[in-house]
């Protein structure tokens, strides 16, 4: 898996699209925890006052702000750990959404078998890694099952960091190629696949 995770951060486009999924989710997550909002009232500000409570827990997998962060209209009560979450959470999905991407256009024949490749192989992780935020977003929308379904936010994001692994994990897999003579290199080149 490290391989392929290199392999992916080494090319500026897989990079850059690991990036800005990366960075969407992070945005997405914080918001949808209410660490990020709206009401700012202009101009910007930087407070860090209560670092000492930097492990002080709010709720499963939620931990208190230990400053605050104003750009214009915007507001992020900065929580150190909920923003290494957040981060790490997006850098799994990026990760995933890329590499599956990588796995559908590899040559074809490097893909393994049908019904196991591309985004469909991946898409159990990808709805993992929405499951931590669905809880999040029915409480924002208001409906009436969100309180049932916040319930098992403290197993959702455990689940979905591990799913996520154990997809990236399986992609890596088929990625590399069973020997040495199939695929001459191609494993990991996606424009190869594209002039056959």
């Amino acid at each position: 898996m490290r391989t392929l995770v290199r392999a992916l951060l080494s090319r500026p486009a897989a990079l850059a699209a690991v990036v800005v999924i990366m960075v969407a989710y992070l945005l997405l997550y914080l918001w949808l925890t209410g660490d990020l909002s709206g009401g700012g009232s202009g101009g910007w500000q930087a407070v860090f006052p209560a670092w000492d409570r930097v492990w002080q827990r709010r709720g499963p997998f939620q931990f208190e702000p230990v400053g605050l962060l104003a750009l214009g209209g915007l507001v992020w009560t900065f929580s150190l750990l909920n923003t290494l979450i957040a981060a790490s959470m997006g850098l799994l999905v990026g990760l995933n959404v890329v590499a599956g991407w990588w796995l559908w256009h590899r040559p074809r024949q490097c893909r393994p078998g049908a019904g196991s490749t591309g985004l469909l192989g991946s898409l159990p992780a990808l709805l993992a890694g929405g499951a931590c935020c669905a809880p999040l977003i029915l409480v924002w929308l208001g409906l009436p099952i969100a309180g049932t379904v916040a319930s098992l936010a403290p197993v959702l994001l455990p689940g979905a960091a591990l799913m996520l692994s154990v997809g990236l994990w399986r992609i890596s897999r088929h990625l590399a190629p069973s020997s040495a003579s199939e695929c001459r290199g191609l494993a990991c080149n996606p424009r190869e696949g594209r002039r056959r």
